[in-house]
């Protein structure tokens, strides 16, 4: 018999594994997560990097309109260090071996009126060989929502909070690790993700693209904060326990209460990993989840030991309460 490995990580340990709706009766969606290589907010929305960033500016047409069919495509051409989108040149010139272009993965959503559970099931790639950048976590799920106070987030999902200069990124500068507020906000190795709503502005052109150092003042972070605008964040990790976070002026990976579990399980190549949540807004970062609402959300994967920017991601896509508009739609049980 062939020997299956089997992982479980849950942030409640004592809790049931997989306590949770019958996945059989619940509708699920195949969606890609692909390679983005350095392709920040900033170079989205530039035009002669990517041609249909007027799609995104003027049309305000979310990413999904246009590479819904071709994001697989697009992930292939970077991981392989070829040009996309207006670009002679790759994308990304440090590339992992082996890295994969893309990963098909399959969502569910189901509620019972308290809670929400989040299923996302794929095969693990082959590994690329590479130096192991998080030696302690073979494997990474984040998913990141917003409840339409967060711009762009409608358009890119995660994208929002994706800059050219943070720590990997092109414009990345090193003054970032020793800011007056380094420290608090975590910029040992340099910026963390951030949103437009904490920033004064952002630089589009140039070789300094970007908002890093356009800090708004601590009362201004406060009071979006407040006003719900911010990414709520929910991280499963492998080999460490789950992460309840927000990003808003960096990426803060706690203060959040509503995360309950984040389960993985590994049977040979094949991950499944559930997020229990309540509906209730529990602690800071945390959105409350209402029915009758559309949240934009986004999702990415770090296999075979990825850390920082290395990651799979997938392209924006909405999420509800028993509505068939969404495209995660939550279904009660």
């Amino acid at each position: 018999m062939k020997k299956i490995a089997v992982l479980v990580i849950s942030a409640v340990l004592s809790a049931p594994a997989f306590a949770a709706p019958n996945w059989s009766k619940v509708p699920s969606k195949k969606v890609p997560v692909f390679y983005p290589g350095q392709s920040g907010l900033e170079w989205v929305l530039t035009k002669k990097d990517h041609s249909a960033s007027n799609q995104i500016l003027d049309k305000k047409r979310a990413c999904t309109k246009c590479h819904d069919t071709d994001a697989v495509e697009i992930g292939d051409k970077i991981a392989a260090g070829k040009p996309v989108g207006n670009l002679r040149q790759p994308l990304d010139g440090a590339v992992p071996k082996g890295k994969a272009g893309s990963i098909p993965v399959t969502v569910q959503a189901a509620h019972d009126g308290n809670k929400i559970y989040l299923r996302f099931e794929w095969d693990t790639p082959k590994s690329g060989g590479d130096k192991k950048m998080d030696p302690k976590n073979d494997t990474k799920l984040t998913v990141m929502f917003d409840d339409s106070k967060v711009e762009y987030a409608d358009r890119g999902g995660c994208w929002a909070t994706c800059h050219e200069d943070l720590r990997g990124m092109p414009d990345a500068n090193d003054a970032a690790k020793s800011h007056a507020k380094a420290k608090a906000l975590g910029w040992g190795e340099g910026a963390t993700k951030y949103i437009r709503e904490s920033r004064t502005d952002l630089t589009m052109t140039g070789n300094a693209r970007g908002g890093w150092d356009k800090l708004k003042s601590d009362a201004e972070i406060e009071a979006a904060l407040k006003e719900g605008k911010f990414m709520d964040l929910m991280q499963f990790r492998s080999k460490e326990k789950a992460a309840d976070g927000y990003v808003l002026e960096t990426r803060h990976m706690d203060g959040g209460k509503s995360l309950i579990k984040a389960e993985g399980k590994k049977s040979g190549k094949h991950w499944t990993v559930i997020f229990e949540r309540t509906l209730a807004a529990g602690g800071k970062g945390d959105h409350a989840i209402a029915a009758g609402k559309l949240y934009n959300i986004g999702f990415a994967i770090h296999d075979d030991n990825a850390d920082g920017r290395f990651h799979q991601v997938s392209l924006g896509y909405t999420l509800g309460l028993d509505n068939d508009a969404a495209d995660f739609n939550a279904v009660k049980q």
